[in-house]
């Protein structure tokens, strides 16, 4: 009997010390937890941003109809960043360039090698985050003797006056020179308006021009029933070169970014978000465009959005990238990035 009350009095005391270890690990109550946790502070913030009319405005034109955060706003753990968006659509980089340089615009798509210049003339206050277009040139030839860039020799090639002094003229000037087409000439002595009426008359049978201009003009040789060819310039720039073309780029006002890092890491969350609805929502982005006035119209924004290699590259991947396009420029030109290539001070990465 004495036996049996011990091993009993063992059992109560295990089964005391168990009840005791459950009561030990009960989750708290909720508003214990609630009491615990850190609030989030919501930090609003108006952000200006600005875009060319063309393939970068396309990329930002999701963004700028919602004017309001469109993906997940950046949280550091004590403040969610959540923006509006005031968006500013310029016909000419150097209109851009006023914007940036007076704080009329925070955050704006320009042309690879216009940035480079802006980082040298503002003494750094220029940073470049984001490659948003990869290269949107075509050459059409109503001649019917270009069937590749080797036709091009002894011919005079057409490129629209605005484009000279810009990545377009330093692209050509690349791939005639690594094809060693040293007779053939480039003239800049018309505007693209009246690039489209030449070609389509016949005064002039070989042009350069970007989208959406490319596919205008293929639409007015259609019109006229006159036969034409196309040359891609990106893959002819890829036969020649291992460094892709990185065309346009988004930039930051590092005075501005200093202050609101939070809000521009949200930004470029809902610019990628913009950019993918460019690639993988065509009709909406159609839409948009035609309404913002980016593209003048519903049938030419819906065949040339396409041809624009609308991206969103960010990160180590645009740094590589955008110092290897600048790299080849300098060697080909080297006042087309202001006569040396950025310091590391000129990419964000994040």
């Amino acid at each position: 009997m004495k036996t049996i009350s011990r091993i009993s009095a063992i059992f109560m005391s295990l089964a005391m010390v168990v009840s005791l270890a459950a009561c030990g690990t009960e989750k708290p109550a909720a508003n214990d937890e609630a009491s615990s946790a850190q609030e989030i502070n919501t930090v609003s913030t108006e952000v200006k941003v600005g875009a060319l009319f063309g393939p970068t405005g396309v990329s930002m034109a999701k963004l700028a109809m919602e004017k309001a955060t469109i993906a997940d706003a950046y949280s550091d753990g004590t403040n969610e960043y959540v923006n509006t968006y005031a968006a500013d659509y310029v016909d000419e980089p150097t209109q851009m360039v006023a914007k940036l340089s007076s704080g009329e615009v925070d955050i704006a798509c320009v042309p690879t090698n216009l940035a480079a210049k802006l980082y040298k003339v503002t003494n750094g206050n220029i940073k470049v985050a984001a490659v948003s277009t990869l290269g949107v040139l075509y050459m059409i030839d109503t001649s019917g003797e270009v069937k590749s860039v080797a036709d091009l020799k002894g011919k005079t090639i057409y490129a629209p006056s605005s484009v000279q002094g810009s990545n377009p003229e330093y692209i050509l000037n690349y791939v005639i020179a690594k094809n060693g087409l040293d007779d053939t000439k480039v003239s800049y002595e018309f505007t693209v308006d009246e690039l489209t009426a030449k070609i389509v008359s016949g005064d002039v049978q070989t042009i350069m021009v970007p989208e959406p201009k490319a596919t205008a003009i293929k639409g007015q040789l259609k019109k006229a029933e006159k036969e034409f060819s196309v040359t891609d310039i990106q893959a002819e720039w890829n036969k020649v070169c291992d460094t892709r073309i990185a065309q346009g780029v988004v930039v930051v006002r590092a005075d501005w970014l200093k202050d609101n890092e939070g809000s521009f890491k949200t930004f470029l969350n809902d610019f990628a978000a913009s950019s993918d609805a460019a690639l993988n929502d065509l009709d909406n982005t159609v839409a948009a465009v035609v309404e913002l006035g980016v593209i003048p119209n519903d049938a030419l924004a819906k065949q040339a959005i396409p041809n624009c290699n609308i991206v969103c590259v960010t990160g180590d991947e645009m740094k590589s990238s955008v110092s290897g396009f600048i790299n080849v420029l300098l060697e080909a030109d080297p006042q087309s990035v202001g006569g040396a290539a950025p310091d590391d001070g000129f990419y964000y990465v994040g």
